[in-house]
């Protein structure tokens, strides 16, 4: 837009966001603000310029023709943030009406505003010019890519949601994917979802399917170890059945009044059995043979079938399951189940006098006992390398037991049915030429090498009691 005066005027050609003001009059001007725009008045009267936006004013001589331009935005150097984000996108113009002072506009306000002449009314027009904002080409890809930032930021921060959980082991543990690999870890086997196993061996090495084998302990007793080596254990005292760092499970041997009047031996048979140690929370779970208790923590537990907890295991009497020794199966069945954590499971046969046990396992780092060493060889875990290893029984500052009872190495030889004159003459040559093992007597390597049991046959304990029975 472009302007004129009658009188000495100065002219200026406005850019899109200049308003220009020419009125005649000597030029005396001032420059107002930062803005563009420029104000020119005639005559002596003082004037002041319109709008946000700054300009200059000029004046003298008498006044002439007057009008206003507003601009209602500045450029893009007036408006900080707006102008990083935003730039122009074109103008249009509004009409208004504003108070200029009497008699220097060109309208009058009375009923209706009607032109009076220019210089004789007290309303002039107003031009405002109004901005349209559009974003930056520039800024749509930014924003895109800010949004995408945000977008991934927030889904690691979903995903890496922690959830406090309690494991089995009383243990707090936090989780940050969908299965928590830590919480019931002591009990995965059964207690995890075939889903959950998958997970977490595939992420965590935990889980993972795992090859569980079984040592087998029946009659006077005899004994097959993880790796499937055979022996019999006849003396007496305290000895361990496992050991392992955090796993700790013995069994107590005794000679009962049955071998010493029947089998007129001093042959021991398993009376007892406890576990505890780490993985069970330094609880203990004891079981004894009929003529003793099922204890947890030395408190007497399930005197009728039923269940019970100790600890993190679960306790199961009743009359259900395989037996250790099938020969026994004349008795009636009187079987504890202990479902332990760590994969750990054991089977208990209560008999009149005695017990048999099966225990299930994985393998354990550093593990040893009678039942061996785990190793996948059967050729270390011999009668006279296991009595070697643990014949003297558990130090006391090991033991589960209440209190040790003495360590007792049998002296007599096996009954011509437990080793047929056939087999004896052979089996005292092999034993006269072995060296004498420590906590390992004659008579057990007797019984190593001819006893029925070797070749996987019932005990002779079972059938000589089974025989005087009359069954």
């Amino acid at each position: 837009m472009y302007w004129s005066s009658s009188s000495r005027g100065v002219a200026a050609t406005p850019s899109p966001v200049t308003t220009t003001f020419v009125q005649g009059g000597p030029a005396l001007g001032t420059r107002l603000g930062p803005g563009a725009g420029t104000f020119v008045q005639g005559g002596p009267p003082s004037a002041t310029g319109f709008g946000p936006v700054a300009g200059t004013f000029v004046q003298g001589g008498p006044p002439a023709a007057t009008s206003t331009h507003v601009v209602q935005s500045g450029d893009a150097g007036g408006m900080g943030c707006m102008a990083a984000c935003f730039e122009p996108a074109g103008s249009y113009d509004t009409e208004d009406w504003q108070y200029v002072g009497s008699n220097r506009g060109a309208y009058e306000k009375v009923e209706s505003l009607e032109f009076v002449g220019q210089g004789r009314g007290s309303i002039d027009k107003v031009v405002i010019t109004n901005r349209d904002w559009r974003y930056r080409q520039l800024l749509i890809p930014f924003s895109c890519l800010m949004l995408t930032i945000i977008g991934l930021l927030l889904f690691l921060i979903i995903r890496n949601q922690r959830t406090v959980v309690w494991s089995d082991e009383g243990d707090v543990t936090v989780t940050s994917v969908p299965f928590d690999c830590d919480a019931g870890l002591s009990n995965w086997l059964r207690g995890w979802s075939e889903a959950k196993k998958s997970f977490c061996c595939r992420t965590q090495q935990k889980g993972c399917p795992v090859e569980l084998k079984e040592c087998v302990l029946w009659g006077d007793p005899h004994i097959k170890t993880f790796d499937t080596s055979r022996l019999v254990f006849y003396s007496t005292g305290d000895f361990w059945l496992v050991k392992a760092p955090r796993i700790s499970i013995q069994g107590r041997f005794q000679a009962t009044d049955w071998t010493k009047k029947n089998d007129k031996t001093d042959y021991s048979s398993m009376t007892s059995i406890i576990v505890g140690g780490a993985f069970l929370g330094q609880h203990k779970i004891e079981v004894q043979s009929m003529l003793g208790k099922i204890m947890c923590d030395g408190v007497e537990v399930l005197t009728a079938f039923g269940s019970s907890q100790c600890g993190g295991a679960t306790i199961t009497y009743n009359d259900v399951g395989a037996l250790v020794d099938q020969a026994m199966a004349f008795l009636p069945h009187k079987v504890v189940h202990i479902a332990l954590p760590n994969e750990v499971s054991m089977q208990v046969n209560r008999w009149p006098n005695f017990i048999n046990a099966a225990i299930k396992m994985s393998k354990r780092p550093g593990q040893d006992g009678i039942c061996g060493n785990y190793n996948g060889d059967a050729n270390d875990d011999m009668g006279k390398d296991l009595h070697q290893r643990f014949g003297q029984g558990v130090n006391k500052d090991e033991l589960l037991f209440g209190a040790p009872i003495p360590l007792l190495i049998p002296k007599a030889l096996p009954s011509d049915k437990r080793c047929p004159p056939d087999r004896k003459q052979r089996a005292e040559a092999i034993c006269h030429a072995e060296e004498t093992a420590a906590g390992w007597s004659f008579a057990e390597c007797m019984g190593d090498v001819c006893d029925a049991h070797t070749a996987g046959q019932p005990s002779i304990q079972a059938q000589e009691m089974r025989e005087q029975m009359g069954q």
